[in-house]
């Protein structure tokens, strides 16, 4: 039986803050603090363990920023093993073969666990693209979901929830909402991915308290919503 994809609901953000990774350090802890000067508390903090594939950039080099982010009670999910590919892009998973996936995923877990002591609980791709086969790998490695574009597999349960849009900022001094502004005036439901230099490049933070004041929306993290059903 196929089943019908459900939607999220109506003005509700599925927040994130991605690329967390050591290099981001500094503006990952004032990310955090905004975001809680905001009075938004759930967010899942989107973990890639070896950024880059730089070993400067690996959590067994930062102990005291891994114990940092274990201690903010957040969810903590998994973004990719690297997050870029061999020329840099930053869609890491998008082209890969199964055998190479699940290499990286494995890898990706193993390091994950190793840090924090626990399986992530889900896993969303760099650029949220991946081969659908992601999903599968993500359930046979103990995850409870997978998200490939906008849609958030329900793993081991065969339930599947949409999004309208999603944003995903890069950092940079522009952000691209074209497509966005629409269901964001109509109350659709949305993935937002912050990025840890947003603070100092764009008005996302600025944007996020619009959509709580003057359009009623509300945040929370992958896990926290999956866990409200």
């Amino acid at each position: 039986m196929v089943r019908v994809i459900e939607s999220i609901r109506d003005q509700t953000v599925l927040l994130s803050l991605h690329e967390v990774t050591p290099a981001f350090e500094d503006d990952i802890v004032t990310t955090c603090d905004l975001l809680e000067d905001l009075g938004i508390s759930s967010v899942t903090l989107l973990v890639v363990p070896f950024y880059g594939l730089r070993r400067a950039n690996t959590f067994e080099r930062h102990n005291v920023f891994a114990e940092y982010l274990a201690s903010l009670g957040k969810e903590l999910s998994i973004h990719g093993y690297t997050h870029v590919t061999k020329s840099g892009a930053p869609h890491e998973f998008r082209r890969l073969k199964t055998d190479r996936l699940l290499s990286r995923m494995k890898t990706a877990v193993t390091l994950f666990t190793r840090t924090f002591g626990k399986t992530p609980p889900g896993v969303v791709p760099p650029s949220w693209t991946a081969p659908s086969r992601l999903a599968a790998i993500a359930k046979d490695l103990g995850m409870r979901y997978c998200v490939i574009e906008n849609t958030v597999n329900v793993l081991g349960e065969g339930r599947r929830f949409q999004v309208a849009d999603r944003i995903i900022s890069s950092g940079s001094s522009r952000l691209n909402l074209d497509t966005a502004l629409v269901e964001m005036e109509l109350g659709g439901p949305l993935q937002i991915a912050v990025h840890p230099l947003d603070h100092r490049n764009n008005n996302m933070l600025d944007i996020l308290a619009d959509l709580r004041d003057r359009l009623g929306y509300s945040f929370v993290g992958y896990l926290d919503y999956l866990q409200t059903l």
